[in-house]
């Protein structure tokens, strides 16, 4: 078992946490190149493969199965690796209202639990992008029960919801967000990942 970080943004980790998202995709990078026939799966002998049909112009190929090592595929990791959640936090030390005098250890708040304005004036604190967040701050680990590829726009209605989304218009507003500026707009159909997972500690909070 091996254990990874990944970004989740703060709406996402308040649906993980109360249990409305259970699936992640993110966009395959490099891209696949545009083969007639492409899939990632696992054989009768536990081994990841990668089927290619080639067809160009004037030929077509036979389907070719290669055997890559499971690290070659999805760099988030195989089913039973886990991935540690980093998010938008605060340290509340310094904070005069919240107990100033406490310690990071101590007290870290996050992009859900940061306090408004009326509790800490003028304005609420100013995150840290999770970029930046350590191992010891993160409060949500997960482990892969699934992952598959597909192309973004084959995200099915009982996906969508486990995504976290009581609408496709929201969660492709949020993808192009996400990954508009990055090359892997919502139109240009990308290939993602898709990222099944269980809490293994966090809940409600």
């Amino acid at each position: 078992m091996k254990e990874r970080p990944i970004i989740f943004s703060t709406e996402s980790v308040r649906a993980i946490l109360d249990g409305r998202k259970t699936k992640t995709r993110r966009a395959m990078k490099p891209q696949p190149l545009p083969y007639c026939g492409f899939k990632y799966g696992i054989d009768e002998d536990g081994e990841w493969y990668e089927l290619h049909h080639y067809k160009t112009k004037t030929n077509e190929y036979p389907m070719v199965k290669r055997i890559y090592p499971a690290k070659k595929l999805c760099p988030f990791g195989i089913p039973g690796d886990r991935l540690w959640v980093k998010e938008a936090f605060v340290c509340a030390a310094g904070i005069p209202e919240l107990g100033g005098n406490c310690t990071c250890d101590e007290y870290v708040l996050y992009g859900d639990t940061a306090p408004v304005p009326a509790v800490y004036p003028p304005q609420k604190p100013k995150l840290t992008s999770p970029v930046a967040m350590p191992r010891d701050y993160s409060r949500i680990t997960l482990e892969i029960t699934a992952v598959r590829c597909e192309q973004i726009k084959s995200i099915s209605e009982d996906d969508r919801f486990a995504e976290g989304y009581d609408s496709i218009g929201k969660y492709i507003d949020n993808w192009n967000i996400l990954n508009a500026k990055r090359g892997y707009d919502w139109e240009s159909n990308p290939w993602v990942w898709v990222i099944e997972f269980k809490q293994v500690n966090g809940g409600a909070a």
